[in-house]
C-alpha cells in the first residue's frame, strides 16, 4: 500500500494538464491536486529551466511532462490501461500521442492566447480558473510579466500563429483520417491516442465535462470557423463517453 497518494501539480486551464489529469481519473487513481497560478513563485520554481507543468509526485519521484507522467502511471497502475495491449497498436497509439503533443497542443495554446490578448480581462480570468477573486487580481497584476515570459518561451508571434492555425486544421484532419469512420483512433478501445487528441484540442470543442469550467471566450473567430469540422464533434463525444468523474482524493 502506498503511504501517500500521487500529487499532481497543475494549471487548471491547461490542455497538457488536462491530459495528465484525465489519465489519473480514467485509471481511477486516487490523487491529490495542487493548483498553481502562472507567474506565482511556486509555479516558476516547478517550471524552472526545461521543466514545465504538469508535474506529478509519485512514490518519491518527481515526474515532469504529461507524456512521461502517463508512462509512469501505466507502469505502476495496470488497471484500466490507456496503452493498447497489442504491440503494433501500442506503437501506433504512442506515435499519435507524440504527433498531437508536438503538432497540436502547443499550437492551440499559441493561437488561443494570441487571439484573446486584446479581450479586456479575459486572459486573467482564464488563468485564474478555479480560483477566487483575489487570484484574478493577482493574474491581472502579473499579466504583463506572464505574457512576456510566455511570448519568449512559446513563440507568440504573428508568423508563428499563422503556422499554428494550419497545424490545428491538419491535426483535426488527421483525427478523421486515422479514425476512418471508426469510433477510436487505434483499434476498438479508448487509448492514449484518443485521450491526447481530445484533451489537447479541447478549446475547439469546449465540452461540458471539463471539471474546472474555464470561461468560454466571448467570441473566437478561428474556433468558430472550425465548429463544423467532424473532429470537433468527435472531441465532444469522446469527452462525453470517457471523461468520467474526478478521482481526486
Amino acid at each position: 500500500m502506498r503511504a501517500q497518494p500521487p500529487v499532481l501539480w497543475q494549471y487548471t486551464f491547461s490542455n497538457y494538464n488536462e491530459k495528465a489529469r484525465w489519465t489519473l481519473d480514467f485509471k481511477r487513481i486516487p490523487h491529490r491536486r495542487r493548483s498553481l497560478l502562472p507567474g506565482s513563485p511556486r509555479a516558476f520554481r516547478l517550471s524552472a529551466g526545461d521543466g514545465t507543468i504538469p508535474v506529478l509526485d509519485l512514490d518519491g519521484e518527481r515526474i515532469v511532462d504529461s507524456t512521461r507522467i502517463i508512462e509512469a502511471l501505466e507502469r505502476r497502475f495496470e488497471e484500466r490501461p490507456v496503452y493498447p495491449a497489442d504491440s503494433a497498436d501500442r506503437t501506433r497509439a504512442l506515435a499519435l500521442e507524440e504527433f498531437f503533443d508536438e503538432q497540436a497542443g502547443h499550437d492551440v495554446r499559441r493561437v488561443a492566447f494570441w487571439d484573446m490578448r486584446d479581450v479586456p480581462g479575459y486572459i486573467p480570468r482564464f488563468l485564474a480558473t478555479g480560483f477566487g477573486t483575489a487570484a484574478r487580481v493577482w493574474s491581472r497584476a502579473t499579466a504583463s510579466v506572464a505574457w512576456a515570459y510566455a511570448s519568449r518561451r512559446y513563440a507568440f508571434r504573428a508568423e508563428d500563429v499563422e503556422r499554428s492555425r494550419e497545424r490545428i486544421v491538419a491535426a483535426l484532419d488527421r483525427i478523421e483520417a486515422e479514425r476512418d469512420g471508426r469510433e477510436y483512433l487505434v483499434g476498438d478501445t479508448f487509448t492514449v491516442a484518443d485521450l491526447t487528441a481530445a484533451a489537447l484540442l479541447y478549446p475547439l470543442a469546449w465540452p461540458a465535462e471539463l471539471q474546472y469550467s474555464p470561461p468560454a471566450p466571448p467570441r473566437w473567430e478561428f474556433g468558430e470557423s472550425l465548429a463544423d469540422h467532424p473532429s470537433v464533434a468527435w472531441i465532444r463525444e469522446t469527452y462525453r463517453r470517457h471523461r468520467g468523474v474526478s478521482a481526486e482524493a
